[in-house]
Order: C-alpha cells, then structure tokens, then sequence
C-alpha cells in the first residue's frame, strides 16, 4: 500500500520537507512483505506498508535526532518486549518507531546509537537507513550514519553477537535493557511514557 498523503509529509520532512503530524511506526511486522516500516493506522485496522511513490519500501529516515527511547513489556498477542525509539524531525515533530527488543533491527540500532554518542553526540542529526535479509526469516536490520559516516559501537556489537553465538537470549535482553537505560538517561529532556503496540492477526514475529 502506499503511504498516505499524510504519511508522506512526516516523512518528507525528515528529508528537509515540511510536516505537522506525528505517526507510529511497527519495523518488520510481516515477513512476506518486502516492506520494513509499517505504519499503524488504528486498533482495528492492518498497519500499513510504507512505502515510496516507486512502490519500493521506504528504507532511509534521514536528518533526524534522538528525541527518547524506552521500553514496553508484555506487548500484545506474543507478550513481546518492545523498543520504543523516539525520533524527532528537523521542524521538531516527534515519530515513534517500535520493535522487538531482541530483533537484530534493534540490536543494530542501539549499537549505532552507542556508536553515535561516543563518536559524535547523541543529539547530532542522523540518518537511519533500514532494510530486509535475505534468510528465511528475513529479519530487518538497520545502520546509522552521521556526517556521511557510518557509526557503531564495536564492543557493543560483539558483545551482542556473542551472546547471539551462545544462543543466550536472555544475556541478549539483558545488554539492550541496560544499554537503552544508560542511553534513555543519556538523552535527558522530558520523560516519555511507553507505548504499548496491540499486535494484529498478520504480524509476523521475529
């Protein structure tokens, strides 16, 4: 489906476009979809593929900044723990990106936004691009960049992966609880309360 008119101004203003509207956003929400972000429109309605006036799936949210992160427990059908991510444009609009906590998306995601403080700040502008693997599971993955320049925290990352290696789930949740906390407290500003996403019937867990 392509995104909205509406849909299309928040995220063209994350491209230096304008846009007055907030949105929330579920990442890898169908595996047969090709689409990574998926808009939710609603309770009782399908979240919908975003995607660009090609018809190809939107990828790349870029000059954004960390606005806040933070955890949800016991979320929906699958009583998953989600990432709340909080990305604010550059006219100031606040969009809410949310995914597993122990999907591959978001273990990128906070090992770039380790990266991004120790090698910049963690209020620099940055772009996020995400995207599909090719496995089976297709899992989604995603990169940030600031300055042109790829970021990651390199400790981070092989502490995940060796946890990942063990098949140690737990150590896994454990290091992205007290990484997001450590980051969450980092950002500052107001605090901002969990969202938790009502999981619908197509969802396709990780």
């Amino acid at each position: 489906m392509t995104i909205t008119p509406a849909a299309t101004s928040i995220l063209a203003e994350m491209t230096s476009a304008q846009s007055d509207i907030e949105m929330m956003i579920g990442v890898g929400l169908n595996k047969e979809s090709d689409a990574v972000f998926f808009q939710y429109l609603g309770d009782e309605q399908t979240p919908s593929a975003l995607t660009l006036p090609s018809g190809k799936p939107l990828t790349r949210l870029a000059n954004v900044k960390l606005n806040g992160l933070s955890i949800a427990d016991n979320v929906g059908a699958f009583n998953q723990t989600k990432l709340n991510v909080y990305l604010e444009s550059s006219q100031g609009r606040i969009v809410l990106l949310t995914s597993g906590l122990n999907t591959l998306w978001s273990q990128f995601l906070v090992c770039g936004l380790s990266g991004l403080q120790q090698e910049y700040a963690l209020d620099a502008p940055f772009t996020l691009d995400s995207w599909k693997g090719t496995s089976a599971m297709r899992p989604c993955f995603s990169a940030i960049r600031a300055s042109g320049n790829k970021v990651v925290d390199m400790m981070l990352k092989d502490q995940l992966q060796e946890a990942r290696t063990d098949g140690n789930t737990k150590r896994v949740l454990e290091i992205m609880r007290d990484t997001v906390g450590l980051l969450s407290q980092a950002v500052g500003g107001p605090d901002v309360t969990p969202v938790a996403v009502e999981e619908v019937s197509d969802e396709m867990p990780f």
